[in-house]
């Protein structure tokens, strides 16, 4: 890209480009998002859609000016599992997610991938530790080192891509070591490099998923403590929340981002390891 960017905030670059249809763009992005969610209903057969999710399956602001859907999942291993954009694709904005957030019976990170429109390409893929990192070297060794960090060096030297910085020292802070959160050009070669980047991002998830050993019962509360906490910390504190709040208002916002969040899983699963 031609201007330097990685500090430039997402309401900068909508305000620069406010009104570009990214239809297109869209659908290309769900549908590769619909691939990895068929593996992860696939991998984790027992996960449901949970009630909070009725009516959601696409919604739109009072005054239309923001559309989304949302579908939350628990069950089967994983503690609550997002998939869900909000937006507006005739106004330059896309904000999709996948989040997986794992049960206390393994310890792997957890899954997060995002694609998004300002209406630049945002990409975001990351494997969320849940440990503290500058104290833990065999996890950072298992789930940092070889392979994935290979592949994060690799995709890093793209000189297309330009780093994208948080200005919420939250989600700069629950970033791993081999964290993508990129911006570039909104094309379709674009989108191709990050959809090949996934797809082995992806395999090498499930894969130590399927590997992974049991957390032993005796140490299961205390990792629901920290999941939990970190949940509910990072998720309050992403900047992107205002645009929900602008348009929905302070009381419909917060019960998004609660939903977000699972806070009725949280609420029901609190203290199960004890």
């Amino acid at each position: 890209m031609s201007q330097q960017s990685d500090v430039k905030t997402i309401h900068e670059f909508l305000a620069d480009n406010p009104n570009v249809d990214v239809s297109k763009q869209w659908e290309r992005c769900w549908n590769i998002h619909g691939k990895i969610h068929e593996r992860i209903l696939a991998r984790f057969g027992d996960a449901k859609l949970h009630p909070i999710s009725e009516g959601a399956e696409y919604y739109t602001s009072a005054d239309k000016q923001m559309e989304g859907s949302f579908f939350g999942y628990t069950g089967g291993g994983i503690d609550w599992y997002v998939r869900s954009w909000i937006g507006n694709r005739k106004a330059s904005i896309i904000d999709m997610n996948i989040n997986v957030t794992l049960s206390q019976h393994i310890k792997v990170p957890n899954l997060m991938i995002i694609f998004g429109t300002v209406p630049n390409l945002l990409f975001y893929a990351d494997y969320v530790a849940r440990t503290d990192l500058k104290v833990d070297e065999p996890y950072v060794n298992k789930y940092y080192e070889g392979e994935a960090n290979a592949d994060y060096l690799a995709f890093r030297a793209n000189t297309d891509f330009v780093w994208s910085a948080s200005h919420g020292p939250v989600i700069r802070a629950m970033q791993s070591p081999v964290c993508s959160s990129y911006i570039t050009e909104l094309t379709d070669e674009h989108i191709d490099q990050c959809e090949a980047y996934l797809d082995k991002f992806v395999d090498r998830w499930f894969r130590w998923v399927d590997e992974a050993e049991e957390v032993p019962m005796d140490e299961r509360d205390a990792l629901q403590t920290y999941d939990f906490t970190y949940r509910d910390y990072t998720n309050r504190s992403d900047p992107m929340n205002v645009l929900a709040e602008r348009v929905f208002g302070a009381e419909q916002g917060k019960f998004m981002l609660d939903r977000r969040g699972g806070h009725v899983q949280m609420d029901a699963d609190r203290g199960k390891w004890k």
